[in-house]
């Protein structure tokens, strides 16, 4: 539990804009931006870094999310969603979202459905309706992280959403929150449905972004890309 609160601390500080000398180097920066076809999309940071010594070690954000998700420390959401919150405040193009909506998760397992709760402590945070559950999956879905290949990742939640009420985003701003940006691919279907489903602008966030390999790509160079 120590170690769990000099992360938190580190986290708290960071997002507060205090981080110091000994903060995270990849984190320190700010929120990271997440290339897509939406306006505006942010991170709060890399889940793990990358080279030297420390490839593939968790940074604190990622540990933070780890323990969240996968070792049943569920109060770390609050932590989450309120930093997640804090940074789009403080970042230009959500100060005027309207409605907060989560990614579905995957598959039905133990632990948090970790976008839902996030997308709802960052409503709250914002003074914002979160409607959870309005985006449902179609179908079951292969885990991404276990894709490789941006065509089959995209192929895999090709069609997989759908939104239940499309009364409740019609002409409205959305905000999609995540827990991780991998490829880019999920959350790309995600704005996708809410947009044909008559959102007026879809914004996205995440906890976390991962290394793939778009990250050396521009992202409208993708195969498939739009």
């Amino acid at each position: 539990m120590r170690g769990l609160g000099r992360a938190l601390g580190r986290l708290r500080a960071w997002v507060a804009g205090s981080g110091g000398a000994e903060g995270p180097k990849l984190e320190a920066s700010g929120p990271l931006e997440l290339p897509g076809p939406w306006p505006r999309g942010v991170a709060l940071g890399m889940y793990s870094r990358l080279g030297g010594d420390s490839e593939g070690e968790k940074t604190e954000v990622g540990d933070v999310l780890s323990r969240f998700k996968y070792m049943g420390q569920g109060r770390l959401g609050r932590v989450l969603g309120g930093a997640l919150a804090r940074a789009l405040a403080d970042g230009p193009g959500y100060e005027d979202v309207e409605v907060v909506i989560h990614i579905p998760a995957t598959r039905r397992r133990r632990g948090p459905d970790a976008a839902c709760e996030l997308a709802s402590v960052v409503g709250r945070a914002l003074r914002v309706r979160c409607l959870p559950r309005l985006m449902a999956r179609t179908r079951r879905t292969a885990l991404q992280k276990d894709l490789v290949e941006w065509g089959d990742k995209r192929q895999n939640v090709a069609g997989a959403f759908r939104v239940r009420r499309a009364e409740l985003v019609r002409g409205r701003k959305v905000l999609l929150v995540d827990d991780v940006y991998d490829s880019g691919a999920t959350l790309e279907e995600g704005w996708r449905v809410l947009m044909a489903a008559g959102a007026r602008e879809v914004v996205v966030a995440t906890v976390a972004r991962t290394w793939y390999w778009g990250d050396v790509e521009p992202w409208n160079e993708r195969p498939g890309s739009r």
